[in-house]
């Protein structure tokens, strides 16, 4: 056998349990699981597997079985043979302990040694980290399933605390087990760091079928559960073997999750928590419906290596206190079978929690006793039926349906058996189900279904596409009416749709673009290339509607300042200043735009260029929303610590500044520093007061009126090109 093992190693006496999945590239050969069809032989198997171009590692003949060494591609090649049921990938599973008895006299197994009941004939596997030699123990036999050696002696320390629990033996000495003359044999599947592979243990629970043992120990679990363990449990049980598990220390302190280990969850295993000498539960005790009794776990003492013992915790402890019990329970009852063993088990127990059976204790504390009295198995009743309250769940996404399931007896009984069925979707992508709660994930149609026993029922879920209603377009504009350029300027105009439910989508890229004199410009989804003097028009058309953007690209004038029809004497001086410094021409030959609200990015550009910033080498600011032409001005302005944008990649750049927003932004641009005194806006807030307070004791503005400065107010070309204007005063 080729095997190996990698995982995380185990400090002191601190017990970790798990899964470490081994991943591979698609064309590394993987340690696969293979599940042949019954009556297979060994040739038979190995022959499939080569067919293939695989490697067979090991066979499992009693449970049809076989560990290869395998490539992806050949995987699905070897899927195709109808003698293969099943193929899936080999991991590696960790011991479930934690650290450091009082546990015999709490569970009243002198009362069984009295009766003379000691395990006696009663073959136990420990499929554990093996058995180290101790002078407290008696090894029957064994074997080892992993790849570095083939002794089952223990390298670790796990299994052999966990066998002196079981069978340390009554020598007037260290310690004394449970079922002290049991047979004990070391199945050592676990590796000197405490993990296996599953292969392994698959390995070690067909040898436990071959070799006839009555008892399986599992002091270990995952929480992870694949058909090829499922299938390997339940033909261990069929044959007529007991498999004890922990249940886990993954336990919430609340007790309030569902937090078993596989294989204890399975229904042909018996789940142990832990319990510690106050008859409570132990914190780190898994929870959930599947645990079936408990047993002492905490602080328990026992063998370990070099001859040694040791006190150690976890429900790793508390399942060979089951096993052991088990032992004495069936040297007592030989006629028993593993299920009525089971019911006797259950029988003996002393109610914790809740009463009846719960998710912290299962059916209770063990207890043993003298086992002379005459068993009375509860009749047959066989189930009949499931009924579910719910057969077909229809709905939409985030729907939630509490469903319930009935299971009905021969004799008429009815069973409330929600938290004990198993629930599975075959698409969680459209439904997920957890103990009857089916929740609606997504479109599409998919089956739940319910287990309890060998009852199946399925629940048909429905999750329809929604209907669209009609939702035509009622709106399409240009985020600018007009584009001034000179030859040679390429801009961006977007286009956008708004429909009848309020949605507004961008459709440059779809709309139809055409303009009426190419000599003057010409535009392709939403780039405006400027060709020449003059003025056109260009035409957007998506879905019918059409919207038009006027392009005007002047002649060149003189460096004196155009006459703006709309330029009074009050904006004048600003205007003049900023036409000349070639920072703006104006909406238009004959207009400035002075009550228009300027867009962020064309503030960025007259701001810009006004403090003389690099805009060729600015580092990119990450924003997606900035027009070609403004794009250096943002990366300027960002890098400078002057300006941020809406979000980590939106700028803003067609939305319009506030006269808050822009006191801001100068006060940082100029670095302007407030006399401190006080405003007499009231609608000034602690956000904007120093930025306010700089602007006007540096004589910038004094404000819309004398109580309000207009924080919230949309600023015009016309102010901001005075404010501008005023701050290249200050520098004269």
């Amino acid at each position: 056998m080729n095997k190996f093992v990698t995982g995380i190693s185990i400090t002191g006496l601190i017990w970790f349990y798990g899964i470490s999945m081994v991943s591979a590239e698609e064309h590394d050969e993987k340690r696969m699981l293979v599940v042949f069809d019954e009556e297979l032989t060994e040739q038979e198997m190995l022959e499939a597997v080569l067919d293939a171009g695989g490697e067979m590692s090991e066979a499992y003949a009693e449970v049809d079985m076989a560990s290869v060494e395998i490539t992806s591609e050949e995987v699905a090649e070897l899927r195709e043979d109808s003698s293969v049921q099943l193929v899936e990938e080999d991991f590696i599973i960790k011991l479930s302990a934690q650290m450091e008895d009082w546990g015999i006299a709490s569970t009243r197994v002198p009362s069984a040694w009295n009766s003379g009941f000691t395990g006696k004939g009663i073959k136990v596997a420990v499929i554990d980290s093996g058995i180290s030699t101790h002078s407290d123990l008696e090894i029957a036999g064994g074997v080892s399933t992993v790849s570095y050696t083939s002794s089952y002696n223990d390298d670790e320390g796990h299994g052999t605390h966990v066998a002196g629990i079981i069978g340390a033996r009554n020598n007037s000495f260290g310690v004394k087990g449970v079922a002290y003359e049991t047979e004990l044999y070391a199945v050592k599947a676990f590796n000197r760091d405490g993990e296996a592979y599953l292969s392994d243990l698959i390995e070690g629970i067909d040898w436990s079928i071959a070799n006839g043992m009555d008892i399986i120990n599992l002091s270990s679990g995952t929480q992870t559960s694949t058909r090829s363990f499922l299938n390997v449990v339940n033909k261990a049980y069929a044959s007529g073997l007991l498999i004890v598990a922990a249940a886990g220390n993954d336990g919430a302190p609340d007790g309030l999750d569902d937090t078993v280990d596989f294989p204890a969850r399975y229904a042909s295993v018996i789940g142990v928590g832990a319990v510690d000498r106050y008859f409570g539960r132990a914190s780190f005790s898994s929870t959930g419906p599947e645990v079936e009794v408990a047993a002492p776990g905490v602080d328990i003492l026992s063998t370990y290596l070099d001859n040694q013992y040791a006190y150690m915790s976890g429900t790793s402890m508390a399942t060979p206190y089951v096993t052991g019990q088990l032992a004495l329970l069936k040297q007592a009852y030989p006629e028993l079978t593993n299920d009525q063993l089971r019911q006797v088990l259950t029988d003996h127990t002393l109610d914790l929690g809740k009463a009846g059976r719960d998710p912290l204790f299962g059916y209770g504390f063990i207890q043993a006793s003298s086992y002379l009295d005459p068993v009375e198995l509860e009749k047959a009743n066989p189930l009949t039926g499931m009924i579910l309250s719910e057969n077909s769940i229809s709905g939409s996404p985030g729907l939630v349906r509490n469903v319930t399931a009935t299971a009905t007896y021969t004799d008429g009984a009815n069973q409330n058996v929600t938290s004990e069925a198993v629930w599975t979707s075959s698409n969680p992508a459209v439904a997920e189900v957890t103990s009857g709660k089916v929740e609606l994930k997504g479109y599409g149609t998919t089956t739940v279904t319910v287990t309890y026993k060998e009852q199946t029922a399925v629940i048909v879920v429905d999750v329809p596409l929604p209907q669209p209603e009609p939702n035509p377009m009622v709106k399409l504009e240009a985020t600018n009416t007009s584009l001034i350029g000179k030859p040679g300027d390429i801009l961006d105009i977007t286009v956008k749709a708004t429909y009848k439910n309020g949605q507004v989508q961008d459709v440059t890229e779809f709309a139809d673009w055409s303009t009426a004199n190419t000599s003057v410009a010409t535009v392709m989804g939403g780039k405006v290339q400027f060709n020449g003097y003059g003025t056109t028009t260009i035409t957007a058309t998506y879905e019918g509607q059409s919207t038009m953007i006027v392009i005007n690209s002047p002649e060149p004038q003189s460096q004196a300042a155009p006459k703006f029809q709309d330029v009074t004497s009050f904006y004048s001086p600003a205007v003049t200043y900023l036409v000349q410094r070639q920072i703006t021409r104006g909406v238009s030959t004959t207009e400035f735009g002075v009550t228009q609200n300027i867009i962020r990015a064309d503030a960025a550009i007259w701001l810009a260029m006004e403090l003389g910033l690099n805009t060729e080498t600015a580092k990119a600011s990450g924003f997606t929303d900035v027009p070609e032409r403004a794009i250096g001005a943002v990366n300027a302005l960002k890098e400078a610590g002057i300006v941020g944008g809406k979000t980590t990649t939106r700028f803003g750049a067609y939305d319009t500044l506030t006269r808050g927003e822009v006191a801001i932004i100068l006060q940082r641009a100029y670095k302007l520093s407030s006399d401190g005194s006080k405003l007499p806006f009231t609608d000034v807030s602690s956000k904007y007061s120093i930025a306010v307070g700089a602007l006007v004791a540096n004589d910038i503005t004094d404000g819309l009126t004398p109580t309000k400065f207009g924080v919230s107010y949309p600023i015009t070309r016309g102010q901001l090109a005075v404010f501008m204007y005023r701050l290249s005063e200050l520098d004269n």
